[in-house]
């Protein structure tokens, strides 16, 4: 039986995985900022989950308009659900802290944990880049944002047989591969979302082998943010063949900002 299934992306870190009880979103942000201007607020409005991956604030200020908006339940690590509770004023019942492979469920959705490791930040090359950019950088990290929570993953299970990771921007230069391999083995998703940046087209390839899904889709988190820092990055064509030499029957589709992704399943 085959099924389909439609992921929407908002540009940055930002993904909803929608349903008929309601839409799964990931790492909200849709504040004009850095010279993008994609999603709006009424964009959400079905949102009933919001996952985030980590308290840096391009992943996670705007979720406190969302849960205001919609009622979502935010799962999240306990530093960023203490964070949204004691600086944006979320109500507690809204929150829902999650520890590593911790399983909860939401919505009809099945959420796990895990953890993965973010690249270093060069706060000279932001400067160096642009003075202004870098230091509203510093400010929302700062006094915004809980900048230093653990970084989450998610594995998703929900409807149409989804089996989704989200391993959002984890690979990089500190990726562990063999805790990679493990989390594939684990899951065992059928679809994976895969941060593009700088570099690191070969860290990339060898990590989206390691997990082995049937479909990739490959997105920039921080792409205006780049362009502003004057931080260049390969381009979406060399890490889709970096995929394509390690997992080559695998389905690559890079994510465009205010786009639908219909993914289809065969159970």
């Amino acid at each position: 039986m085959t099924n389909e299934l439609e992921i929407k992306y908002f540009g940055w870190s930002c993904f909803a995985i929608e349903s008929d009880n309601g839409n799964l979103l990931f790492d909200p942000f849709f504040r004009p900022m850095h010279g993008a201007k994609w999603a709006r607020l009424e964009d959400f409005k079905n949102t009933k989950v919001i996952c985030i991956t980590h308290g840096h604030y391009e992943h996670y200020l705007d979720a406190p308009s969302i849960v205001n908006l919609t009622g979502a339940t935010v799962v999240a690590s306990e530093e960023v659900c203490n964070h949204l509770k004691l600086k944006y004023h979320v109500a507690k019942q809204k929150l829902l802290p999650t520890a590593l492979f911790q399983e909860v469920k939401v919505s009809g959705f099945k959420i796990t944990s895990f953890e993965w490791q973010h690249r270093n930040i060069s706060f000279w090359k932001f400067f160096k880049g642009n003075f202004t950019t870098a230091s509203q950088f510093v400010w929302y990290s700062l006094f915004r944002s809980p900048f230093n929570a653990p970084k989450f993953g998610y594995y998703v299970e929900g409807p149409e047989g989804l089996r989704l990771m989200n391993y959002g921007e984890g690979f990089s230069n500190l990726m562990d591969i063999k805790q990679v391999r493990e989390l594939g083995q684990k899951f065992k998703p059928n679809v994976l979302l895969a941060g593009t940046q700088l570099n690191f087209e070969a860290y990339l390839g060898d990590g989206v082998a390691a997990i082995s899904p049937e479909t990739v889709i490959l997105f920039h988190p921080h792409e205006k943010l780049f362009e502003k820092l004057k931080l260049k990055s390969s381009s979406p064509q060399a890490f889709v063949e970096s995929i394509k030499r390690k997992l080559p029957k695998a389905k690559i589709i890079i994510a465009e900002p205010m786009g639908s992704i219909r993914i289809r399943q065969t159970n």
